[in-house]
């Protein structure tokens, strides 16, 4: 069988809801092969447009990013492309050629195809979006450079054209003088506008039919979700993300992850992630090779800088707490649900306590206390969490005692912080047969925990139920959600932890993993006293495994 006729043949995705299924069957954007040939052939049209108008053609690795963008717009698919580009290699340049392009050819294309592109005959509204004003200029201004340069003032200037460049400030127009559509703003031209997505600006209100986010590994999750997404909404817009990689996860480490999924599911898929390190670009640039070799010089190969500008690494090892590999590895995929009672041998158990937006978490933690690894470190088992969401404190006492209930608990580890130290008591008297441990919230404290979790994790001495059945809890997901956006933050000697600054970010099931681990730090036998001698239950081939690295 052929690859092509193989990859015919898709039935879906096993992970999607029948929400899901409707929506991608809804979105998904399949052309008979004589629609995708004209559509090819239009684009093959535009390309050389673009070349005209930009002065010189673009490089062999510029083209297939500016050829999706193309297409994307004539077959409306509503595609979320990324860019990841080395730096000086040409992201918004391509960006900005394939905008001018679009904002000139489009309106025209629109009489000729007016089924596939009439939501264009009265001009492109692009809308060119940066973390801050000073990255927008960059975007825009390559823009605008685009549109006033003489080649495009001679294609505007064709009688089937008869555009001419107008506007100043923010926002710069392509007015079509034989237009019918009213010259309100919006209607008989194309339009480009500079925003800042700045978290404190507003922003909302505008309507687009092409969305850029340039520089968006610094864009504001909630902006970009919240305030610039939306503005797509009536049109369908398609959404170009460019930049390079940081030391955090956000939309555009996300969105870049999507797009490489989808190439890996069955189905025809339209690529919609372009990645060029320095060594592609340096292969049609004598100049950039010259100059990037310099800089390998002068700051190695493995520093920072270079790994983030030149060799497209995201190093989340030190901006996350952990990476989504960890986290994969220090699932149990042979628990099938979670542990509700355990009475053979004593656990710890953290309690992170609900602030104003948060919940309250209890974690559940079995330890392995006969066999501490070569630096004394025990392994440690998730068997449980409650998360008490809304709910008065008077009634989550009682709840937690119950859920206590069903295990041998040996010490609850509670941080002191906000109403921490008014729950330690109230459990001190509901548990008096439980040690209660008050455990500060100074940065010192803190960084103690942190450490301590995060050594567990790198040795592999902290697992948690991965089933599939567990998988599809709420708890579960919300435990691996907040581990995977969990950064980490250096202040002075201290290493501290905490969620993005963004909606909906919580750091509740990590603090609670982090308060009940770090009660066995300092374990002495004689404090446990007597424990039943019993088969390791959850010794599992995972962790032999990992103990045998």
């Amino acid at each position: 069988m052929e690859l092509d006729e193989e990859l015919d043949v898709f039935e879906g995705y096993e992970d999607e809801t029948d929400s899901e299924r409707e929506a991608r069957e809804g979105t998904e954007v399949i052309l008979d092969e004589v629609t995708q040939a004209n559509v090819n052939s239009m684009v093959d049209r535009l390309m050389k447009v673009n070349d005209i108008i930009s002065g010189h053609p673009l490089r062999n690795y510029q083209r297939p990013f500016a050829r999706r963008m193309f297409e994307s717009l004539i077959i409306d698919d509503g595609a979320k492309i990324t860019a990841l580009f080395a730096r000086q290699t040409g992201k918004s340049e391509t960006v900005a050629d394939v905008v001018a392009t679009s904002m000139i050819m489009f309106p025209l294309l629109a009489k000729a195809y007016p089924e596939m592109l009439g939501k264009f005959k009265g001009g492109v509204w692009v809308g060119a979006f940066a973390p801050v004003d000073e990255q927008a200029d960059t975007l825009f201004g390559r823009i605008v450079s685009r549109l006033s340069s003489d080649a495009a003032q001679v294609v505007m200037a064709d009688p089937e054209i008869n555009a001419r460049l107008d506007g100043k400030g923010r926002t710069v127009y392509v007015r079509f003088l034989n237009s019918t559509e009213s010259l309100q703003d919006g209607k008989g031209h194309s339009y480009v506008r500079k925003t800042t997505a700045h978290p404190r600006a507003t922003i909302e209100g505008r309507t687009y039919h092409l969305i850029l986010i340039d520089e968006c590994q610094g864009a504001d999750d909630r902006v970009v979700d919240k305030s610039i997404a939306p503005m797509g909404a009536a049109n369908n817009a398609t959404m170009i993300m460019t930049g390079t990689p940081t030391y955090t996860k956000n939309v555009f480490y996300e969105q870049i992850a999507k797009n490489k999924r989808a190439l890996t599911r069955r189905g025809r898929t339209r690529a919609n992630h372009f990645e060029v390190d320095w060594r592609e670009a340096a292969k049609e640039n004598a100049y950039y090779k010259r100059f990037v070799e310099g800089e390998l010089l002068r700051l190695g190969e493995d520093s920072d800088e270079f790994k983030l500008s030149y060799r497209l690494m995201w190093l989340l090892d030190k901006g996350m707490f952990t990476t989504s590999a960890k986290l994969d590895e220090c699932g149990d995929v042979s628990m099938q649900s979670l542990v509700k009672q355990w009475h053979h041998t004593p656990v710890v158990v953290g309690i992170d306590c609900a602030r104003k937006q948060d919940r309250t978490v209890v974690t559940v933690v079995y330890v392995d206390w006969d066999h501490p690894d070569e630096l004394g470190m025990y392994h440690h088992r998730v068997l449980n969490w409650l998360d008490l969401e809304g709910m008065d404190w008077e009634e989550q006492y009682f709840q937690i005692v119950e859920f206590l209930a069903g295990y041998n608990v040996w010490k609850i580890g509670i941080d002191v912080g906000g109403v921490g130290d008014v729950v330690a008591q109230r459990l001190k008297i509901l548990m008096p047969q439980i040690d209660v441990i008050e455990i500060g919230s100074a940065q010192s404290d803190q960084s103690d925990r942190w450490k301590y979790l995060r050594n567990l994790i790198d040795r592999r001495q902290v697992m948690w139920p991965s089933g599939a059945k567990v998988r599809k809890l709420k708890v579960w997901r919300r435990f691996r959600q907040e581990m995977e956006d969990l950064e980490i933050l250096f202040k002075g000697p201290y290493v501290l932890a905490e969620a993005p600054n963004m909606r909906d970010a919580h750091d509740d099931y990590a603090d609670s993993l982090a308060l009940a681990c770090i009660l066995t730090r300092d374990y002495n036998d004689e404090e446990v006293g007597t424990i039943e001698v019993m088969q390791n239950p959850f010794y599992t081939r995972n962790r032999r495994r990992y103990e045998g690295r």
